[in-house]
């Protein structure tokens, strides 16, 4: 069973960069793989994303990562460990668990990019709505430069050092639709991209020996999920490994001293799924749910309406009615197939229970799912949002507000964080190293998923290896070559 219902990050900056350089670079030495994000300025034109050719499309994004920038790096470093190592942790001390420990460390590291780039306002947007601190940046981000090394840096302590320190780790590394991620660490924090997609396939199977595992790709072609966008996979994980049949997954985690400064708590307990009540309502209590929940959301991870949004974007409600909508359809086909063998005893069970009633807990949430729907329509209705041409008079602002806020209890809300995002992602790939092969250290029962990154739109992942067509940059070959060198001694 999952025993955390909260996680520490560290948040990582200019002015505590060299004291927390040592935790760092022993966080990643230690760790049995390790879970990476990024926050960007810009993606560049999304058709470039989508190009139908891979080779386009590589390129569009090489061009991006040109000129846009790294706004913050997510480093989520989990360690095998035993369970006897609780006096170091902070630990539920009831749970008594089976199943794969990791020891886990969570790093927000805010960057700066020392020369210009790009920003785009619907990536700042979309950041600023999702809590992402931009005065904190501009005051407090680590400084780098893109491109290939300038052979003048006289400190070893530099973000480009931390992308090295991950090289030579030789351990896994996970993403969550990684490509773009990729393309960017490259490029601004290694060396000029290569002009070609298969150079840098090439150069990236050298730099990770251990290889790189997508947890999008994972969940798309092997999991199959209802979607594959970080939270809902990460929520789903968390529910079935607290709840529900998954391989049990238990977390360590550093007791830092109360008032850390420089550390955060992101909240993430379960809640439990709800059951399907044996009722003649549950088509009405399902229909709720589908009136509540934002469908395009529920779908993809995002909405063009954003905050503005008068549906939910819980992700919660958007689980729960997943869940309903599988277990009528597993309930009708456990039907079918009774009727089919003559075996009647379940239907005469779902019979006797058509009577019951709901849960006291049954009834108070879907009563809590239908005032939500009313908040929602009474928001609609409300002539309180501006005008086409800004007007908005004071009554209708304070009406406005009013709805805003009762939304707001009841819609999920957080801050989009690469370090929480990186958490995200390993959490994922915990759970799966352990459905597949019962040990977190290697990559085991997932071999088939390593160097294998997700193509949005392609039923074939990009394949990162070294074709005999295709050779290694450069500027790869040289700096590889030093980094081998330098562990050496």
């Amino acid at each position: 069973m999952t025993n955390f219902d909260r996680i520490p990050i560290v948040d990582v900056h200019v002015d505590n960069f060299r004291e927390s350089w040592p935790s760092l670079i022993l966080a990643i030495r230690s760790a049995g793989f390790i879970a990476l994000d990024l926050e960007l300025s810009g993606l560049g034109r999304r058709n470039m994303l989508q190009a139908k050719s891979v080779d386009d499309r590589y390129k569009g994004i090489a061009e991006c990562a040109r000129t846009r920038a790294i706004l913050s790096l997510g480093i989520s470093c989990f360690q095998p460990v035993k369970n006897e190592t609780e006096d170091l942790v902070e630990n539920d001390k009831n749970q008594q668990t089976a199943g794969q420990c990791y020891f886990v460390q969570t790093f927000n590291i805010m960057l700066l990019c020392s020369e210009e780039y790009v920003v785009e306002p619907a990536s700042l947007r979309f950041l600023v709505d999702h809590g992402f601190d931009f005065n904190k940046q501009y005051s407090s981000g680590i400084p780098y430069y893109r491109g290939n090394d300038k052979g003048n840096e006289k400190d070893n302590l530099s973000v480009r050092q931390l992308l090295v320190e991950l090289i030579m780790a030789n351990t896994p590394i996970v993403l969550h639709n990684g490509l773009v991620d990729l393309m960017f660490l490259y490029q601004n924090l290694y060396a000029n991209i290569p002009t070609s997609m298969s150079t840098f396939s090439a150069d990236l199977s050298e730099m990770f020996h251990e290889g790189i595992y997508d947890t999008k790709y994972i969940t798309d072609f092997a999991y199959r999920m209802t979607a594959s966008y970080l939270e809902y996979v990460f929520k789903k994980c968390l529910r079935e490994n607290t709840y529900g049949h998954l391989a049990n997954i238990e977390l360590q985690f550093l007791n830092y001293p109360e008032g850390s400064r420089h550390v955060t708590y992101r909240q993430c307990a379960a809640r439990p799924q709800q059951t399907l009540p044996q009722n003649k309502d549950y088509v009405e209590q399902v229909q709720v749910l589908k009136e509540v929940v934002c469908e395009n959301y529920a779908g993809h991870g995002w909405c063009n309406q954003g905050n503005k949004c008068q549906k939910s974007h819980d992700l919660d409600l958007i689980l729960d009615l997943d869940h309903l909508q599988e277990t009528k359809k597993s309930r009708k086909r456990k039907r079918r197939r009774n009727r089919q063998t003559g075996d009647t005893s379940v239907d005469d069970n779902v019979t006797m229970e058509t009577d019951e009633t709901l849960s006291d807990t049954e009834t108070i949430y879907f009563e809590n799912a239908k005032n939500v729907s009313k908040i929602a329509k009474q928001c609609e209705d409300d002539d309180s949002f501006p005008s086409s041409d800004g007007s908005q008079g004071i009554n209708s602002s304070v009406s406005s507000s009013n709805c805003q806020s009762e939304r707001s209890n009841v819609s999920f809300s957080g801050g989009h964080r690469a370090g929480f995002d990186a958490f995200m992602t390993g959490y994922i790939m915990a759970t799966y190293f352990a459905t597949y092969d019962g040990n977190g250290d290697d990559a085991g029962g997932l071999s088939e998923f390593k160097n294998k990154i997700y193509l949005s739109g392609k039923d074939y992942p990009l394949q990162v290896m070294k074709s005999g067509f295709a050779k290694n940059s450069k500027e790869h070959s040289e700096k590889i070559m030093k980094i081998r060198s330098s562990s050496v001694h």
